[in-house]
């Protein structure tokens, strides 16, 4: 595939996605999409098999980069040690890049819109939970190993930090093209942790 070719494809999956989250999966056509992309339908099925691989790609885009800023546990453990609060309180808060935080935004807004009828979309916000509570999770205990952290409840805590962070995304259903709202919001959130996590020093 050449350079041409991949912009194409690219153009294909921004302006599908785009229009998935603003008119609904099932409202969108192959036409539709062309159409705004200004080229011809045999132009998308060039690069898509059918609109289910474009929502397919969908899907594959928020799993790819769900985690982006997510740290290992080698790369948090020095940070709970000795960073600062603000320091610990970004790496519990971390945040979507500027190159993503749209096509995040748009993904996940999908993935709400249809967990309650696609199964890949609820295994998708249901895995999303899981692996959310088991990081905090891990995060939280590791700190209160080391006395950073006093003993608090951490399975609530841990809930209340990822059902924020959920009713934000929620939220950008709403209006999905304010993806600033939704990281204005995340980075606000961040001045709420210190009432959640009781550091000792």
């Amino acid at each position: 595939m050449d350079v041409n070719d991949s912009d194409t494809k690219t153009q294909i999956f921004n302006t599908a996605l785009r229009l998935f989250a603003a008119n609904g999966y099932e409202n969108v056509s192959i036409r539709n999409i062309a159409d705004v992309v200004g080229i011809k339908t045999s132009s998308i099925y060039y690069h898509y098999g059918s609109k289910e691989e474009i929502l397919d790609d969908c899907y594959n885009f928020y799993l790819e980069h769900r985690h982006d800023t997510r740290l290992e546990k080698d790369q948090y453990e020095p940070i709970i040690r000795s960073g600062t609060k603000e320091e610990v309180f970004a790496t519990v808060n971390y945040l979507f890049s500027e190159e993503v935080i749209e096509n995040m935004v748009l993904t996940l807004f999908i993935i709400f819109s249809r967990m309650y009828t696609d199964t890949k979309a609820k295994e998708i916000y249901m895995d999303e939970i899981n692996c959310s509570m088991k990081y905090l999770g891990e995060f939280f205990n590791f700190g209160v190993q080391i006395g950073r952290f006093h003993e608090f409840n951490i399975p609530a805590v841990s809930l209340v930090i990822l059902s924020f962070k959920m009713f934000i995304g929620q939220s950008i259903l709403i209006e999905p093209e304010q993806t600033s709202s939704w990281q204005k919001a995340e980075k606000e959130s961040c001045s709420e942790l210190p009432k959640l996590i009781p550091f000792k020093y």
